[in-house]
Protein backbone atom coordinates (compact mmCIF):
# COMPACT_ATOMS: atom_id res chain seq x y z
CA UNK A 1 0.00 0.00 0.00
CA UNK A 2 2.80 2.40 0.99
CA UNK A 3 4.09 2.02 -2.60
CA UNK A 4 0.99 3.26 -4.52
CA UNK A 5 0.48 5.81 -1.70
CA UNK A 6 -2.35 4.63 0.01
CA UNK A 7 -3.17 5.43 3.35
CA UNK A 8 -3.47 2.26 5.24
CA UNK A 9 -4.40 2.80 8.83
CA UNK A 10 -8.17 1.41 8.23
CA UNK A 11 -6.63 -1.63 8.74
CA UNK A 12 -6.23 -1.09 12.07
CA UNK A 13 -9.57 -1.00 12.70
CA UNK A 14 -10.40 -4.27 10.52
CA UNK A 15 -7.99 -5.81 12.82
CA UNK A 16 -8.88 -4.60 16.14
CA UNK A 17 -12.73 -5.25 15.11
CA UNK A 18 -12.13 -8.55 14.35
CA UNK A 19 -9.46 -9.11 16.98
CA UNK A 20 -12.49 -7.98 19.13
CA UNK A 21 -15.34 -10.37 17.65
CA UNK A 22 -12.91 -13.56 17.43
CA UNK A 23 -11.87 -13.49 21.15
CA UNK A 24 -15.51 -12.19 22.17
CA UNK A 25 -16.94 -15.25 20.64
CA UNK A 26 -14.15 -16.96 21.94
CA UNK A 27 -14.56 -16.20 25.48
CA UNK A 28 -18.38 -17.10 24.92
CA UNK A 29 -17.86 -20.47 24.02
CA UNK A 30 -15.68 -21.29 26.89
CA UNK A 31 -17.41 -20.21 29.49
CA UNK A 32 -19.77 -22.54 31.41
CA UNK A 33 -22.85 -20.48 32.64
CA UNK A 34 -25.57 -19.26 30.15
CA UNK A 35 -26.29 -15.87 31.67
CA UNK A 36 -22.25 -15.18 31.45
CA UNK A 37 -22.31 -16.36 27.21
CA UNK A 38 -25.10 -14.32 27.12
CA UNK A 39 -22.95 -11.03 29.07
CA UNK A 40 -20.27 -11.55 26.85
CA UNK A 41 -22.20 -11.37 23.49
CA UNK A 42 -24.44 -8.66 24.59
CA UNK A 43 -21.02 -6.77 25.20
CA UNK A 44 -20.23 -7.34 21.79
CA UNK A 45 -23.43 -6.63 20.05
CA UNK A 46 -23.10 -3.21 22.17
CA UNK A 47 -19.22 -2.70 21.12
CA UNK A 48 -20.29 -3.35 17.72
CA UNK A 49 -22.84 -1.16 18.14
CA UNK A 50 -21.76 1.65 19.48
CA UNK A 51 -18.22 1.62 16.80
CA UNK A 52 -21.04 1.68 13.98
CA UNK A 53 -22.70 4.74 15.00
CA UNK A 54 -19.44 6.19 15.20
CA UNK A 55 -18.20 5.11 12.05
CA UNK A 56 -22.00 6.26 10.18
CA UNK A 57 -21.66 9.65 12.03
CA UNK A 58 -17.81 10.39 10.76
CA UNK A 59 -16.89 7.53 8.80
CA UNK A 60 -13.39 9.22 8.39
CA UNK A 61 -12.97 7.74 11.68
CA UNK A 62 -12.32 4.39 9.76
CA UNK A 63 -9.61 5.79 7.64
CA UNK A 64 -7.38 7.22 10.26
CA UNK A 65 -6.18 5.58 13.74
CA UNK A 66 -9.16 5.64 16.01
CA UNK A 67 -7.94 5.50 19.43
CA UNK A 68 -11.66 5.31 20.74
CA UNK A 69 -11.98 2.06 18.65
CA UNK A 70 -9.03 0.65 20.48
CA UNK A 71 -9.82 1.40 23.75
CA UNK A 72 -13.51 -0.13 23.45
CA UNK A 73 -12.43 -3.07 21.96
CA UNK A 74 -9.65 -4.15 24.17
CA UNK A 75 -11.43 -2.76 27.23
CA UNK A 76 -14.33 -5.44 25.79
CA UNK A 77 -11.31 -8.08 25.62
CA UNK A 78 -10.00 -7.68 28.79
CA UNK A 79 -13.12 -7.62 30.34
CA UNK A 80 -14.73 -11.00 29.10
CA UNK A 81 -10.88 -12.24 30.11
CA UNK A 82 -11.29 -11.16 33.29
CA UNK A 83 -14.75 -13.49 33.84
CA UNK A 84 -13.33 -16.24 32.39
CA UNK A 85 -10.02 -15.88 34.28
CA UNK A 86 -12.68 -15.05 37.85
CA UNK A 87 -14.64 -18.73 36.84
CA UNK A 88 -10.78 -20.42 36.74
CA UNK A 89 -10.82 -19.63 40.65
CA UNK A 90 -13.15 -22.48 41.39
CA UNK A 91 -13.00 -25.10 38.18
CA UNK A 92 -10.14 -26.53 36.01
CA UNK A 93 -7.92 -23.79 34.64
CA UNK A 94 -8.41 -24.07 30.51
CA UNK A 95 -6.74 -21.46 28.54
CA UNK A 96 -5.12 -20.11 31.84
CA UNK A 97 -1.91 -19.15 30.08
CA UNK A 98 -4.00 -17.56 27.09
CA UNK A 99 -6.22 -15.40 29.40
CA UNK A 100 -2.92 -14.08 31.14
CA UNK A 101 -1.59 -13.13 27.85
CA UNK A 102 -4.87 -11.41 26.23
CA UNK A 103 -5.02 -8.98 29.91
CA UNK A 104 -1.28 -8.38 30.10
CA UNK A 105 -0.95 -7.49 26.26
CA UNK A 106 -4.68 -5.85 26.05
CA UNK A 107 -4.41 -3.77 29.35
CA UNK A 108 -0.38 -2.70 28.11
CA UNK A 109 -0.76 -2.41 24.76
CA UNK A 110 -3.71 0.01 25.50
CA UNK A 111 -2.38 2.39 27.82
CA UNK A 112 0.83 2.82 25.92
CA UNK A 113 -2.10 3.85 22.53
CA UNK A 114 -3.26 5.63 24.80
CA UNK A 115 -0.07 7.78 25.78
CA UNK A 116 1.24 7.53 22.16
CA UNK A 117 0.09 10.91 21.43
CA UNK A 118 1.39 12.83 24.79
CA UNK A 119 5.00 11.46 22.94
CA UNK A 120 4.55 13.12 19.25
CA UNK A 121 6.75 15.57 21.17
CA UNK A 122 9.10 13.77 22.54
CA UNK A 123 12.78 13.08 20.70
CA UNK A 124 12.38 10.21 18.41
CA UNK A 125 14.37 8.06 20.88
CA UNK A 126 11.63 8.51 23.36
CA UNK A 127 8.68 8.71 20.81
CA UNK A 128 9.78 4.89 19.44
CA UNK A 129 10.56 3.49 22.95
CA UNK A 130 6.90 3.12 23.71
CA UNK A 131 6.06 1.20 20.39
CA UNK A 132 9.38 -1.13 21.10
CA UNK A 133 7.85 -1.77 24.49
CA UNK A 134 4.51 -2.43 22.32
CA UNK A 135 6.49 -5.17 20.29
CA UNK A 136 7.75 -6.58 23.32
CA UNK A 137 4.39 -7.14 24.74
CA UNK A 138 3.04 -8.87 21.18
CA UNK A 139 5.88 -11.16 21.56
CA UNK A 140 5.23 -11.92 25.07
CA UNK A 141 1.57 -12.60 24.21
CA UNK A 142 2.62 -14.61 21.49
CA UNK A 143 4.94 -16.94 24.11
CA UNK A 144 2.50 -17.46 26.35
CA UNK A 145 0.47 -18.55 23.69
CA UNK A 146 2.75 -20.88 22.54
CA UNK A 147 3.37 -22.31 25.74
CA UNK A 148 -0.68 -22.51 26.40
CA UNK A 149 -0.42 -25.32 22.93
CA UNK A 150 2.51 -26.61 24.76
CA UNK A 151 0.63 -27.47 27.42
CA UNK A 152 -2.26 -28.09 26.47
CA UNK A 153 -2.26 -29.59 22.75
CA UNK A 154 0.72 -30.82 22.08
CA UNK A 155 0.74 -34.50 22.68
CA UNK A 156 3.32 -36.57 22.62
CA UNK A 157 3.82 -40.03 21.41
CA UNK A 158 5.99 -42.49 22.55
CA UNK A 159 6.82 -45.55 20.12
CA UNK A 160 8.18 -48.69 21.72
CA UNK A 161 10.90 -50.36 20.13
CA UNK A 162 10.81 -54.05 21.40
Amino acid sequence: MYHFRFDNLFVINIFVVGQMILLSLFYASIVKLESQKRIVKRSLYGALFILSIQFFIDYRQFLKFNLFAITIASLLIVAVALLHFYNMLTEHKSYYYITIAVIFFMLGSTILYLVGNLTLSLSDDLKYLSWKLNAFLFLVYQLFILYEWKVSFSQKTFIQVE
